[in-house]
């Protein structure tokens, strides 16, 4: 598989729901970098990292990502979505373009590297 269809497949998983099956594609040494401003942001390293990310994120936070756009470069791939998040707490809710890059060894994502649009205005949701 090349890292365009490694990358295609985790956005399908993810879209069905399928957290688990998504995790499998995830190199045992998995990187994600989030921006350091949000909650959850820093680097997250191992399924064991990528597991607590998505846990501080899910704690605040509620997500739809919609119209995945995907190009692929060897190993590299870059995605961009729309996201809409919306804070638990608050109801609020803040909708921005997301671009994600990525890198694929023997098969599975290694590193993520994630930038929101604005995470001032998905900062705004949590007051």
């Amino acid at each position: 598989m090349t890292g365009f269809d490694v990358v295609t497949e985790l956005a399908r998983r993810f879209a069905e729901g399928d957290g688990a099956g998504a995790m499998r594609l995830f190199h045992p040494g998995i990187r994600i970098e989030q921006p350091a401003s949000l909650p959850h942001g820093g680097w997250h390293t191992g399924h064991d990292g990528v597991a607590a990310m998505g846990a501080e994120f899910g704690r605040l936070w509620e997500r739809t990502i919609t119209d995945p756009r995907i190009l692929g470069c060897g190993d590299s791939v870059v995605q961009v979505t729309t996201q809409t998040w919306t804070a638990k707490e608050t109801g609020r809710a803040a909708t921005v373009d997301v671009v994600e890059l990525f890198s694929v060894t023997d098969g599975l994502v290694s590193e993520i590297r994630v930038f929101q649009q604005d995470t001032h205005l998905l900062l705004a949701t949590l007051a």
